[in-house]
């Protein structure tokens, strides 16, 4: 098969969504161009901006780094050692070689040091790793990149993770939830900065591809921690809808972003902006609706104590708890 855009070459990815087949060349013209119009459309990033790109040593998050490295923007790349055993290693050390190639050094989050390495934080809080990990990097984001004088956060979720997400906020009408869903989540006064999600216009397979043919080594392997994560369940019915009507992602996202879309408008109208800790029922009903600092690290969150300070409080109660036992 011939690439659809030169039509020279021999194709190397063919894209059904799009109709079209790609060969390398053409198809880094073609991806490029999907990021760069979903920045543009959604005013995402500026030439002005500072962008921490937070990477995980995965495809999506290194194939981001280099598209806005490409692309002319200025980024520095924050990777957090979530400490779990043996992944955490290699994940960093794709991380450190591709900052590497291109004269970069990244900033490095260690979680253990911090005294909340993900595994030991999830069993003394007895709940799902994934929320725990959610929580601990969203507060890492916003404080690397507050101290930093960052503009702007950019992480690498693509239209397979919106669109899972999306589903899974649909199924169980997680009206506060859909009302933060988007690619950009704009800063707030109190602290919180601009978080952007510039890939939300291209696939998963096709963000592999770019990653295979660019030669960017990527950890290959999932995160142990998310066997059991629902998303995954959504994204499995979404790849069976999306194999026998190829383009249905894309059309189901890009019509939930919608200005005129009714349910988008009604969320928005109900919830604040922003992608920390909601207050709670007794809060939202005395106005509370902007973000104050934490009384215990100063950082944004909408109730007296940020999640992950309390987060922090439960595994030190843990440890104490299991140290006191021992020494019986």
């Amino acid at each position: 098969m011939k690439c659809k855009r030169c039509r020279r070459a021999e194709a190397a990815i063919e894209l059904p969504s799009h109709h079209s087949a790609f060969c390398p060349d053409c198809f880094f013209v073609f991806f490029r161009r999907q990021v760069t119009e979903g920045i543009r459309k959604l005013r995402l990033l500026s030439p002005e901006d500072r962008t921490l790109v937070c990477v995980s040593g995965g495809k999506d998050s290194l194939v981001l780094w280099d598209v806005l490295i490409d692309e002319g923007y200025e980024t520095e790349g924050l990777y957090i050692d979530l400490g779990i055993d043996g992944y955490s290693d290699r994940s960093k050390e794709k991380v450190l070689a591709y900052a590497a190639s291109r004269g970069k050094t990244p900033i490095v989050v260690e979680l253990a040091k911090e005294g909340i390495p993900i595994p030991e934080a999830a069993h003394c809080a007895r709940m799902q790793e994934c929320s725990i990990c959610g929580t601990v990097k969203r507060y890492f984001f916003n404080r690397v990149a507050a101290e930093g004088k960052f503009t702007v956060v950019a992480t690498g979720h693509n239209l397979d993770d919106e669109t899972a997400r999306l589903l899974g906020n649909l199924l169980h009408w997680q009206r506060d939830h859909l009302a933060r869903q988007h690619p950009l989540l704009p800063e707030e006064a109190g602290g919180l900065v601009r978080k952007v999600k510039p890939l939300w216009r291209v696939s998963e397979v096709e963000t592999a591809a770019y990653g295979f043919l660019k030669g960017i080594d990527y950890v290959t392997e999932e995160c142990p921690m998310s066997e059991d994560a629902t998303s995954l369940v959504y994204k499995e019915a979404l790849s069976r809808i999306e194999d026998r009507m190829p383009g249905t992602r894309i059309v189901f996202y890009q019509g939930f972003l919608d200005p005129s879309n009714p349910l988008r408008k009604r969320a928005e109208a109900q919830e604040p902006a922003g992608d920390a800790p909601r207050a709670t029922e007794a809060d939202a009903e005395e106005g509370v609706g902007t973000p104050r600092a934490c009384a215990s690290c100063g950082a944004p969150t909408y109730t007296e104590t940020c999640s992950f300070c309390r987060l922090k409080e439960r595994v030190r109660k843990a440890r104490s708890q299991r140290a006191a036992r021992s020494s019986r």
